[in-house]
């Protein structure tokens, strides 16, 4: 028998009673625990319900930065939207900007024979004069004519170069209506209906200078600075510029950000444009400068193909080792551009196998 201390008002011993009381506290933690869990699950999973999923989200953003001009007018707001509707009615457009000098040796004509080799039925050219405009209606050619004036900055730039620096701010126009442009320079051999063979997934698609996968796509490089010691090694990024000649763009805020600059820039600097516009998209926002943070996609090197690697490479290789038949060939790496042109045209359909035999592989005489 124990001590009579040992036992408490109800003749259990305190041993058992102390041990009674843990156990019911224990059921009481045990049971608020658990509901604990839930109520803060049942919590979490409603919270979460209010989140996007990540799919979404880019939906929501996307939606919310596609809003230029993507409404339904009740009637156009102007002659140019009003052609676009006719001609474009998906919204999106081949656009090319030409001028009368297009004309006189037929590159112009040459050109928009791909137009309809390709079946291209949302195309324009944009005609910086009447004679142009009139020629492109008398052959069955898309045409809007704008009358603009080159700035004075770019006065003495030579024509090309000119015409090309207006082209941002004509493309402003399209891209303030709603309209996605795949912007053409018409020095370009068509084979294939481009809008077959866009991803879309970017703000811009474009054409590289770039000749070969590394120097299009882009390469890890290392730089030694021997005077650092343990520090002396480092890595960078590098590609070739995109070409200006040849891009599809998104009509959304971030391209028309971005077209805004290169025209403001290129009416007050005497600039390439094809620089300001690698630099507007390439270089990083830092401290106060923010850049218009257009997403890029670079169009494949043998789909979109420049006259670099079809003469330098392509051509030289075995039949069974080229690519099939791109979608578009530009002439910009060498300056007998029409004679060229044609001559690949002739190549890849023309069943004329030698008809780039007696054009050297760059420039200059000679070379392979």
């Amino acid at each position: 028998m124990g001590h009579k201390d040992d036992y408490d008002s109800t003749g259990k011993t305190k041993g058992q009673a102390e041990k009674a009381r843990w156990t019911v506290l224990a059921s009481f933690f045990a049971l608020g625990l658990c509901l604990g869990v839930v109520v803060a699950e049942r919590v979490y999973v409603q919270k979460r319900a209010l989140i996007p999923k990540p799919r979404q989200l880019v939906s929501t953003v996307s939606n919310a930065l596609h809003s230029v001009g993507h409404h339904a007018p009740a009637a156009p707001r102007n002659e140019l939207e009003a052609y676009l509707m006719q001609i474009a009615p998906n919204k999106e457009l081949l656009l090319a900007v030409a001028n009368k000098n297009t004309m006189w040796d037929g590159m112009l004509d040459t050109f928009t024979q791909g137009i309809k080799r390709a079946k291209v039925a949302n195309h324009m050219i944009l005609a910086l004069d009447q004679q142009t405009a009139d020629w492109c209606k008398q052959n069955g050619i898309n045409a809007h004519f704008m009358n603009l004036t080159i700035a004075a900055t770019q006065q003495g730039t030579g024509d090309n170069h000119a015409v090309s620096a207006m082209k941002f701010g004509i493309l402003k126009n399209f891209v303030e209506l709603g309209w996605s442009v795949l912007l053409s320079d018409v020095d370009i051999a068509i084979f294939q209906n481009p809008f077959e063979n866009l991803y879309r997934d970017s703000d811009v698609e474009g054409m590289t200078d770039g000749f070969d996968e590394h120097t299009a796509y882009g390469s890890i490089e290392g730089f030694d600075d021997p005077s650092m010691g343990w520090g002396r090694y480092a890595q960078y990024y590098k590609h070739f510029n995109m070409n200006s000649g040849l891009f599809y763009l998104k009509a959304n805020n971030r391209t028309l950000d971005l077209l805004t600059r290169l025209a403001y820039r290129l009416s007050h600097e005497k600039y390439w444009d094809q620089t300001a516009y690698n630099e507007e998209i390439f270089f990083l926002s830092h401290g106060s400068y923010k850049s218009p943070q257009v997403s890029v996609r670079v169009m494949e090197i043998d789909k979109f193909m420049n006259s670099k690697r079809l003469f330098k490479d392509i051509r030289h290789r075995p039949k069974s080792q080229q690519p099939p038949l791109p979608v578009m060939v530009h002439i910009n790496y060498h300056p007998d551009k029409h004679e060229r042109m044609k001559a690949v045209i002739k190549w890849y359909i023309g069943g004329d196998e030698h008809a780039l035999d007696a054009f050297p592989g760059g420039s200059e005489k000679g070379t392979r």
